[in-house]
């Protein structure tokens, strides 16, 4: 819900919100959306109606985001990065194909927001082929922005730091499992133990690799909300990720045996290090955003959030 600072509830946005609920998108992303779309609207509140918006109210949106002053996860003042800025602007860009879907709109700015741009075979974008898509208009793109490429931990100590920084044996083990497979959080939040193959597959689990691995499956019935965004595949791990694997496991086990907590979760990554009545249940990304902050204090390294930790394997 959308509600303004009085306490009425902004119905437009609201219903807008409850479209991305029913079209199945994550409530992580409902959630950041629904603030960055949030604040769009209380700055319309101060200038114009939201409704009758052009291009040159949204440049100066953007220009109002990538100046505002915010705290890094390390603590250390700041702006946003291009690519955050960008998020932003992809909240409220969803926002507006919803409204005028719903001839909500007094302008023609939806159609002004993107352009489309040809993407070259061989590129990442293009893929083999080449490929013609809408993308964000050149005003509302940052200048340092260029083609974004995906944020990681550029700086090898803080890498360094993050391999070798003493956590929990649940936090380790996710960590491991995000910067050496490049797994999604949401995926990992959605794994369940089932999933998990780090003695090697068998004709009982009808699963025909004998080297560790998992499998990351987008019908889990999850207990948390997290969703599975990729596609389903099976991904190898190295040893260390399989000893990291079975600490915390061990862990696991002692932990809740202590707390007279039955251990009936199927996820892998469970709560362990909060109030006892949340022991045992699936963890959230609200504890891993949490964790990230976490490391990113103890590295020295700004870490907008669990992403910059996976693509290290890709960059």
């Amino acid at each position: 819900m959308i509600v303004d600072r009085d306490g009425r509830m902004h119905s437009e946005g609201t219903a807008w919100l409850q479209y991305l609920s029913d079209s199945g998108r994550s409530p992580h992303t409902a959630r950041e959306y629904g603030r960055r779309v949030a604040w769009y609207l209380s700055w319309c509140a101060q200038t114009m109606d939201w409704r009758k918006a052009t291009l040159s109210h949204i440049a100066l949106w953007r220009r109002t985001v990538a100046a505002a002053p915010v705290v890094k996860t390390n603590g250390k003042p700041g702006t946003r990065s291009a690519s955050t800025v960008r998020l932003w602007i992809v909240a409220v860009r969803s926002f507006y194909e919803w409204a005028d879907a719903h001839e909500l709109l007094g302008t023609d700015l939806l159609s002004r927001m993107t352009q489309l741009k040809y993407f070259a075979p061989g590129t990442p974008a293009g893929g083999e082929f080449g490929v013609t898509r809408r993308v964000l208009a050149d005003s509302l793109r940052c200048a340092a922005e260029g083609d974004c490429p995906p944020q990681w931990i550029t700086d090898a100590g803080a890498r360094s730091n993050l391999a070798d920084l003493a956590l929990p044996l649940r936090d380790r083990f996710l960590v491991d499992l995000l910067t050496t497979t490049g797994i999604r959080v949401g995926e990992a939040l959605s794994l369940f133990l089932a999933d998990v193959h780090f003695g090697g597959g068998s004709r009982q689990l009808r699963c025909p690799h004998l080297d560790p691995h998992f499998h990351v499956r987008v019908g889990n019935p999850v207990q948390n909300g997290a969703r599975a965004k990729g596609r389903p595949r099976t991904l190898f791990v190295h040893r260390d990720v399989v000893e990291s694997y079975i600490d915390y496991v061990l862990e696991r086990r002692d932990v809740l045996a202590a707390a007279s907590v039955r251990d009936s979760s199927p996820h892998v990554f469970v709560n362990l290090y909060s109030e006892p009545r949340w022991l045992g249940r699936a963890m959230t990304y609200n504890s891993v955003k949490r964790l990230m902050d976490r490391c990113s204090r103890d590295i020295g390294y700004d870490l907008t959030g669990p992403h910059m930790v996976r693509h290290i394997v890709s960059a």
